[in-house]
C-alpha cells in the first residue's frame, strides 16, 4: 500500500541509520570503560596497598588495637631497629618479629616494596637513638602509591607515612 496524502511514512533510511549509529557508540563506550570501573579493586597494586599496610601499622602492629592511632614506643623502635639491622623487636609486638626486610613484615610478593616512615610535623625523620625509617627507598622511575596517617608516638603527634612501589 501507498502512504495516504496525510504524510504518514514508515521509517527511513536515514532514521534506521542514526539510531544504529548511535547504539554502536554506546556499546563501544560501555565495552571501553566499564571494565576499568572495577580495575582499581581487582588489583593489588596501588594505593590501597600502602593504605591498608598504614592503617595495620597505626591501628594494631604498632601499639594496642583498642587505642588506634597510638603506637607504643617499644615495639615502634624495635620494629625500626630491627628492620635497621640491629637486635629483634620484643616478643609481645604484633608483628613478624623475626622479619629483617619491611617486604617480609607485610608478606609482599618480590615485585613490591615498601618503605616505612615516621616523621615530626615539621617533616625531619624522628630519630630518638633509633632512625624511624625503615625499607628501600622508593625509585624514581616507577610510580610509588603513598597513604600518611598521624599517630601518638609519646604523647606527641608524629606522620607514619607509608610507600609502596
Amino acid at each position: 500500500m501507498r502512504p495516504g496524502a496525510s504524510g504518514e511514512r514508515a521509517q527511513t533510511t536515514i532514521d534506521f541509520a542514526i539510531g544504529i549509529g548511535l547504539f554502536l557508540i554506546v556499546v563501544a563506550f560501555v565495552v571501553a570503560f566499564v571494565p576499568t570501573i572495577f580495575t582499581p579493586f581487582q588489583s593489588t597494586e596501588g594505593p590501597q596497598t600502602a593504605d591498608r599496610i598504614a592503617t595495620s601499622l597505626s591501628t594494631d602492629r604498632l601499639g594496642d588495637p583498642t587505642e588506634p592511632y597510638v603506637v607504643n614506643e617499644t615495639c615502634t623502635e624495635g620494629f625500626f631497629d630491627q628492620l635497621n639491622g640491629g637486635g629483634p623487636a620484643p616478643s609481645t609486638c604484633s608483628f613478624n618479629t623475626s622479619a629483617t626486610t619491611t617486604r617480609e613484615v607485610f608478606a609482599l610478593d618480590r615485585t613490591r616494596d615498601v618503605n616505612v616512615t615516621v616523621r615530626y610535623a615539621n617533616g625531619s625523620v624522628v630519630d630518638s637513638g633509633v632512625r624511624l625509617a625503615a625499607g628501600p627507598t622508593p625509585p624514581e622511575t616507577t610510580s610509588v602509591a603513598s597513604a600518611t596517617r598521624v599517630v601518638s608516638l609519646g604523647e606527641r603527634p608524629r606522620r607514619l607515612t607509608v610507600r609502596t612501589w
